[in-house]
Formats: structure tokens, sequence, C-alpha cells
């Protein structure tokens, strides 16, 4: 039981670095989420942000630049990290209740069937 118990730990040192990397590229990424305007016959992009109850629009240039082009890639790769991290924060969870014991009784109960006896 103790080598479960090992790699559990193991396991969950692995994802609190993993939080801390993610919060961390999330962190220094762009912040807000890349608009696309119409304005006449042209496309241009703006980063759209919240600062306080306000949502300001940040012009970038147009829709078709280098730099509107970079912008976007750096907002989905942000929401990646994003999702990534939701993930680690979940996982984190699961683990950290195993190790405290938590999930033994439910896997207690999942191996019983619905007349109460043991299938294993």
């Amino acid at each position: 039981m103790s080598i479960i118990f090992h790699i559990l730990e193991e396991e969950y040192d692995r994802l609190l670095e993993a939080e801390r990397v993610y919060r961390k590229c999330v962190e220094n990424a762009v912040q807000g989420a890349a608009r696309v305007k119409h304005i006449g016959r042209k496309d241009y992009l703006y980063l759209e942000k919240r600062i306080g109850k306000r949502v300001v629009y940040e012009y970038i240039g147009h829709a078709d630049g280098e730099k509107a082009s970079a912008i976007i890639e750096a907002v989905k790769r942000r929401n990646k990290d994003r999702a990534s991290l939701r993930k680690v924060r979940n996982d984190l969870k699961e683990v950290g209740k195993v190790m405290r014991g938590k999930v033994r009784t439910s896997l207690y109960r999942s191996s019983l069937t619905p007349q109460g006896r043991r299938t294993s």
C-alpha cells in the first residue's frame, strides 16, 4: 500500500508543478479577446479587454497583418493553457481526495452489487 501512496505523492507533486507553470503562462499571456471589426470595406483587429466594469478595445491593426495573426495565436495559446490549467486543478483535487481517503468509501460502494454483495 505504501507504494501506491508514494506514486500518488509523486503525481501530486507533478501536478502542483504543472499548475504553477500553467498559471504563470496564463498570467504572462496576452489578456483579452481578439475581435474583428468591419469598418467600411476593411477588417480591423481589436483586443477586447475588461478594465474594472468597462470594456475597452485596443487597436491592433489590419486583420490580415502579421501583428494581428501573432495576437490571435497568442490568444489561442492562452485559451489552451487555461483549459490545461483547469484540467490539472481537477486532477489535483481528485488525487488529494484519494490521498486523504475520501474516495476509498465510494470505490467500496461501487464494487457492491445492487443487493449489497461485493463483486470481487
